[in-house]
């Protein structure tokens, strides 16, 4: 088991939310907790493979991003890009979507402005353009590989754009929400420059879509999956974890999920 380890403790995935329903509203308190990244110095992760390579993006505006790699081993052509939530950063990532790499396919962790030790501050603008900079990576490092999405919370909106924009095979989220500002007290929504309206997106996308969601989800309400279904239309599958909190491990579902990216019965 590979290890990358420092001192100091992580913060909640899904603390935003959490936190955007107890903000009062003050001068701009709830913008500011939107992005939650923690630096990799305070990040402790285990790895049961081999670890991720490091790998770089840059972006259009000119910051060099930092993400994790898996390549896929020959001669399997297939490469998920993994987006991931408002909080931690690619390493943590990297350790829940390891799984992933199942049957031999690659792996790209991709992160953000101000994440991790990355340059930059985040916001919805500038997250687009890292995931176009980490969709451009993809494309230069296999041009041929067959290309998936996968984002979790925050993360499932920033692939459901990135498969708006351009042509994957499928696109899967987990715990994804209709829009950010849905996620927050109606006397705060003011305060929200940010959108992330993922039943827009969602429209725009012509290939498979599957939207996992834990049926015991207390951050994003598990209706929130039949809202963007109803939005997305007949290329939408949701898939129920039944039991599940907002992020479920990925262990027993990667060869499921796999199988429904790839149109195969699991």
């Amino acid at each position: 088991m590979a290890r990358i380890a420092a001192s100091g403790a992580l913060v909640s995935c899904g603390a935003f939310f959490c936190c955007l329903a107890a903000a009062p509203v003050l001068a701009n308190p709830v913008a500011d907790r939107i992005y939650e990244p923690v630096a990799l110095a305070d990040t402790e992760v285990s790895f049961r493979g081999d670890p991720p390579e490091t790998i770089s993006a840059r972006t259009q505006d000119g910051l060099v991003l930092e993400g994790a790699y898996w390549p896929p081993v020959a001669p399997v052509d297939q490469l998920v890009i993994v987006f991931h939530g408002n909080s931690y950063n690619h390493l943590v990532m990297a350790a829940r979507a390891e799984p992933l790499r199942i049957g031999g396919r690659g792996v790209l962790v991709a992160s953000y402005r101000g994440f991790g030790d990355n340059p930059g501050k985040p916001s919805e603008e500038g997250l687009m353009r890292d995931a176009e900079a980490w969709m451009a990576k993809a494309r230069e490092l296999h041009p041929d590989k067959r290309l998936y999405l996968f984002g979790f919370s925050l993360g499932g909106a920033v692939a459901l754009e990135m498969a708006a924009r351009h042509e994957v095979e499928a696109v899967a989220t987990m715990g994804a929400f209709t829009d950010l500002r849905s996620m927050v007290p109606k006397l705060a929504r003011a305060f929200v420059k940010d959108r992330y309206d993922n039943r827009a997106a969602i429209r725009r996308v012509e290939e498979p879509v599957l939207l996992l969601h834990g049926s015991e989800d207390d951050v994003v309400a598990p209706s929130a999956a039949a809202l963007l279904e109803q939005a997305g239309g007949n290329n939408v599958t949701v898939i129920n974890l039944r039991g599940g909190k907002h992020w479920v491990p990925l262990d027993q579902l990667a060869e499921r999920l796999w199988s429904a990216m790839e149109g195969r019965q699991s």
